[in-house]
């Protein structure tokens, strides 16, 4: 008997990324179905629908066009349906303000995006893993 793959919601802007994060999947062979938002804008409108699918991971990207990534994550928690998802803030930014702002609103993990190929594959997998880890119910 085969798993069901892990529904991924992935809200990033940039297909370069999103490349890498799917290499870091398939390189700890994980089963998974991605829907991705590439704004802010199309995730808000698409997470206040009723019938959302619920995931059982969000990534989101901080720096999006039309609405932000810390509005997403407000979407995100005013959910009901979504409590005890788990969100990985996927970011280039090193800030520690942002850092800060997403340990208060609700953010499981900052994701930093390493610069280097290996980094990237190895720290965001191991960090996907550890978010998934996480998952309620």
């Amino acid at each position: 008997m085969t798993e069901a793959p892990v529904r991924i919601l992935l809200v990033e802007d940039n297909s370069g990324d999103v490349y890498l994060l799917e290499k870091a999947l398939k390189a700890r062979q994980l089963s998974y179905q991605l829907t991705r938002y590439v704004d802010g804008e199309q995730a808000i409108r698409a997470l206040q629908q009723d019938d959302c699918a619920i995931p059982d991971l969000i990534i989101l990207d901080l720096n999006l066009p039309r609405r932000g990534g810390f509005e997403v994550l407000q979407t995100i928690r005013s959910k009901p349906s979504m409590v005890g998802i788990p969100v990985g803030i996927f970011t280039s930014s090193d800030a520690m303000k942002d850092r800060h702002r997403v340990a208060v609103t609700g953010g499981e993990m900052y994701i930093h995006k390493p610069p280097e190929l290996e980094d990237f594959l190895e720290q965001v997998g191991q960090a996907i893993e550890d978010l998934l880890a996480r998952r309620k119910g």
